[in-house]
């Protein structure tokens, strides 16, 4: 099972907020009003506020946990994410599935980017850890690609990053701890899917070359263009094609900054 590379401490978020609802630094929402109504209407999800442990110390809607305002305060907002890869193995080297977001999304529209990317709910059928994380996961790609997950998720590890919203708009990024799931299932052609327009523009079975490819062109999310370009989308693939990722990796406080 693959071990995490990189173990710096994240010192960004004070573990000693304890304020079950985190106050909003921007109420101010008049300049929603420019963003589609639908994905608008998502920025009130509730998500986990965690520390640099990934302990949840509190609760945010999207919107909040998105704002520069709040990332870039003091203390600075993280919350709880994933990135789902499924992989095609109906071919040797396998192929992964990708997504390019709509252009009706509020932060990084028209990117490409792994399978699945979005947040578990401050829920109690998702603040469970990884398994909270995996119900996320089979919640969100029916959601947006109309498809039923009936197979085993494998947890893998967690990253740390931030980012600024690409185009860089100086209202929005992300600073999130993101849960790394892995699925494996046979001929998973995009005519498997039933995308949703509002949330995905097309999907593709790529190689890891492609992968590589794309990220050189510059039109990649920063997630999976810094996982990419760490090697360690090519360290996980390798371990998936060896049949080395059959189970979920053991759970500890290291935590992948990128």
């Amino acid at each position: 099972m693959i071990k995490t590379i990189i173990q710096r401490p994240i010192n960004i978020v004070a573990s000693s907020c304890r304020s079950l609802v985190t106050p909003c630094h921007n109420s101010n929402v008049d300049f929603l009003d420019k963003y589609d109504s639908q994905q608008v209407s998502l920025l009130q999800e509730p998500l986990m506020v965690v520390d640099q442990h990934d302990r949840i110390i509190g609760r945010t809607t999207k919107k909040d946990a998105h704002l520069l305002a709040n990332i870039e305060s003091e203390p600075s907002f993280v919350h709880r994410a994933f990135s789902f890869f499924l992989f095609d193995i109906s071919t040797v080297p396998s192929r992964l599935i990708l997504q390019q977001r709509s252009t009706e999304k509020i932060t990084y529209p028209n990117l490409w980017a792994n399978t699945c990317c979005s947040h578990p709910l401050f829920a109690d059928d998702e603040v469970n850890g990884v398994d909270g994380v995996k119900h996320a996961v089979r919640r969100r790609v029916k959601v947006e690609l109309g498809y039923e997950l009936n197979l085993d998720l494998f947890y893998l590890t967690r990253i740390f990053y931030q980012a600024r919203n690409i185009p860089d708009d100086g209202i929005f990024g992300e600073s999130e701890i993101d849960y790394i799931i892995v699925g494996k299932c046979k001929q998973n052609t995009p005519l498997d899917f039933k995308i949703n327009k509002n949330e995905v523009q097309q999907v593709r079975a790529v190689t890891l070359g492609e992968c590589e490819d794309l990220v050189k062109q510059g039109v990649t999310t920063p997630w999976f263009t810094r996982i990419v370009r760490e090697g360690l989308l090519a360290k996980w693939w390798s371990a998936l094609d060896k049949q080395e990722l059959n189970k979920d990796a053991e759970t500890s406080n290291e935590i992948i900054q990128l």
